[in-house]
Formats: structure tokens, C-alpha cells, sequence
């Protein structure tokens, strides 16, 4: 992935994603669906997608959360961001008059 937080850098994923801090991080060459586990609520949400070949996963955290006109200050402990996205090697470029379509799936189940 690219860690927007960490000057662009590419890493690679060792496990589960954590947010512990800032992320800001675009998952490259990705299909699979993500799942996220709340444990709080008991509960699993799946997100599928469609000519999509990137991720982005998203969390503004305390800082940056304070600096956000439109966020409130404590609202990023009840957030994450998942994009369905095209962007770095995997930029859809588009000549005029076409267009391209993308589709995110969410579901949610108990657990």
C-alpha cells in the first residue's frame, strides 16, 4: 500500500489492519472485498466492489479530526473510511465522451 501519512511510502501489509493513529493509506492492485469486524456491535460489514483495482482505507484521527470544519472532534473513534478507487498505477484514464463506472457493495451481517 501507499501510507499518505508517511510521505507516500509503499509497505506492505503484515496481518489485520489496526488503526492505531492517522491513516491515510491506498491498497494497490486489490479485488477482494474487505471486511470489517465491530466487535462493540457485533457485527461484520463487507465491502465488494466493482472496477475498482485500489483501496483506500481512512481515518482522520485526534488531530486531524480537530482541524476538520465539518467533523467533530471526537467523531473519528466511530469512523472508518473505505473507498472503492482507481488511483496510482491503477488510474483509469478516460478519453473524452467515455466513461468509466465503479461500484461499491456493502453488506452487513451479526454475528
Amino acid at each position: 500500500y501507499v501510507d499518505k501519512t508517511d510521505a507516500n511510502w509503499k509497505k506492505i501489509q503484515q496481518g489485520k489492519i489496526a488503526i492505531v493513529s492517522e491513516t491515510d493509506r491506498a491498497y494497490l492492485n486489490t479485488g477482494d472485498a474487505v471486511e470489517l469486524e465491530d466487535a462493540a456491535l457485533r457485527r461484520r460489514t463487507q465491502v465488494a466492489k466493482e472496477n475498482s483495482r485500489t483501496t483506500v482505507v481512512w481515518n482522520p484521527w485526534v488531530q486531524k479530526a480537530r482541524s476538520m470544519p465539518d467533523f467533530a472532534d471526537d467523531e473519528w473513534t466511530k469512523m472508518i473510511c473505505v473507498e472503492t478507487s482507481n488511483v496510482s498505477d491503477f488510474a483509469v484514464e478516460l478519453a473524452p465522451g467515455h466513461q468509466h463506472e465503479m461500484k461499491a457493495l456493502v453488506r452487513i451481517a451479526n454475528f
